[in-house]
């Protein structure tokens, strides 16, 4: 596990602080991307003579790479430094990125995003457990709101920074989509040179985790606690389901028992595969992170162009509406979710059992992720179905902020709920079934629909809020999951007592 020092750092060491500043400001610029594509897809279409459906198809390219990549970073983390990793994939997302602005045709600018999701993937799947390690034990939700709260914002100025260069008339539409792409893609250059100049630094490692361990002094024992290296209280504690379907720590588990606490460095990647799928709370978060990133994506990718055709508004007016409450909504709901989750995870220090901690924790998360969807369904559904401006606002706002309010308990309970040398692919698979039954696929089939239906906007999207009823129907199974494991962890704790 990771060597952690609580606002000090090693010789060659990064502050924790400093390190999340520096990771949630790649999300910013990873997601400016995504926003400012979102908004040329007019231009795109029109210089290049697409039908919606190749139109659509672009961020399908853009998700095969991210899909395809994740998995090999997540497994290549525990025997590369992942500041170099990550400092790689970036490279290859800034060239990419570069490229998308210089493409001369639908295919060069189709592989262009393929390529970018291939870079993004080693961030995606190998930051998020880093900042959870270092960040202080009682905020660890609200580091990770702080880091996810940059998709929506990076999405949203990503489409008001490109509608705003448009509507200036400073270049000419035919170039004046592309000079965004290019200005995305130089500036995150100076955070891959430093993350390339820290990649040395031996505070970080997915890899054995006694690896790093120095001494048995009162800082190294914190440092235990908090990054899952104290064999008897570690916050990483290793669960895995048996086959009676409960979570057992993997040292209990005999197919997996090393000297190790059950996890080595040269585990094959096969082994680590059934280590994080044998959790079927874990399953059941991350398809129902799916089915609600499908809806999200899908709007995301076309709601601008949805305000334009539906409302009737300007382009640059659609811009700002779409783009001003999705920054509002953002900010707001993956804030307050990291804040509620902290304060439900208030006492659940269980006598200083981590075990049980965690178990309580995911709960939690469950338990907010489950309200949160049964909400937003009705909101986001009657949004959509109004013919008004006034009622899309306030509906689909209140709909979108319930939902950007899951992202911090999603996230944290995924790294909860598995060992933190295995994270990085649970985190990878998370992305993989993120996209493959989400936005991957749902701008696509969003194309589609509007060339089959003659460009029936509001019947598309009201048919594509309906699909918000997975989340209730996968995360409710998980909460009650998660309770039973946290009973019998209970009483386990307490028979050890008596």
């Amino acid at each position: 596990g990771l060597l952690l020092r609580m606002g000090s750092t090693t010789e060659a060491g990064m502050k924790p602080t400093t390190l999340l500043v520096i990771f949630a400001t790649i999300q910013f610029i990873t997601y400016l991307d995504r926003g400012i594509i979102s908004t040329y897809l007019g231009d795109i279409q029109d210089d290049y003579h697409l039908s919606s459906l190749q139109t659509g198809t672009l961020a399908g390219a853009y998700m095969v790479g991210y899909m395809a990549a994740s998995p090999i970073f997540a497994h290549l983390a525990a025997k590369y430094h992942p500041l170099f990793l990550i400092g790689f994939g970036l490279s290859v997302w800034s060239f990419a990125v570069v490229c998308t602005g210089l493409s001369l045709e639908f295919g060069t600018i189709l592989l262009a995003r393929t390529l970018s999701g291939v870079g993004e993937a080693s961030f995606a799947c190998l930051a998020p457990p880093l900042i959870d390690a270092r960040a202080p034990p009682a905020k660890k939700s609200l580091w990770m709101s702080i880091f996810y709260i940059n998709i929506p914002v990076g999405y949203a100025f990503g489409y008001l920074v490109a509608g705003q260069w448009e509507a200036s008339g400073a270049v000419s539409n035919s170039f004046a989509w592309r000079i965004p792409f290019i200005f995305a893609g130089i500036v995150l250059i100076p955070l891959i040179i430093y993350l390339f100049c820290k990649s040395k630094d031996p505070s970080f490692s997915y890899a054995n985790k006694n690896a790093h361990q120095h001494g048995d002094s009162k800082e190294d024992t914190q440092t235990g606690l908090l990054d899952g290296t104290d064999d008897s209280k570690g916050l990483n504690n290793h669960l895995i389901n048996t086959d009676d379907g409960s979570i057992t720590p993997i040292n209990e588990v005999g197919e997996f028992e090393t000297d190790d606490d059950g996890i080595h460095e040269d585990m094959s990647f096969l082994e680590e595969l059934k280590i994080v799928c044998s959790n079927r709370i874990y399953l059941l978060i991350i398809l129902g992170y799916a089915a609600q990133t499908f809806v999200v994506g899908g709007f995301a990718y076309w709601g601008i162009k949805y305000v334009e055709e539906a409302l009737g508004l300007s382009e640059s007016s659609a811009t700002l509406t779409f783009g001003g409450l999705t920054v509002f909504t953002g900010v707001a709901g993956t804030g307050t979710g990291g804040l509620l989750l902290d304060y439900f995870r208030r006492g659940a220090d269980q006598g200083a059992d981590p075990n049980l901690e965690k178990l309580i924790s995911t709960e939690r998360a469950c338990m907010l992720m489950s309200v949160c969807a049964i909400l937003s369904l009705p909101c986001v559904v009657l949004g959509m179905g109004l013919n008004s401006l006034y009622a899309f606002v306030p509906l689909v706002g209140l709909g979108e902020f319930l939902i950007f309010l899951c992202l911090s308990p999603i996230n944290s309970a995924v790294v909860w709920i598995t060992p933190y040398q295995v994270s990085p692919l649970a985190l990878a698979l998370s992305v993989l079934s993120n996209h493959l039954l989400g936005d991957a696929i749902s701008p696509i089939l969003i194309g589609a629909l509007l060339d089959s239906t003659g460009n029936q906007w509001r019947t598309v999207f009201v048919l594509l809020s309906f699909w918000l009823v997975w989340p209730i129907l996968l995360w409710l199974p998980a909460w009650k999951f998660a309770r039973n494991e946290v009973s019998r962890a209970r009483k386990k704790r307490n028979m050890s007592i008596c």
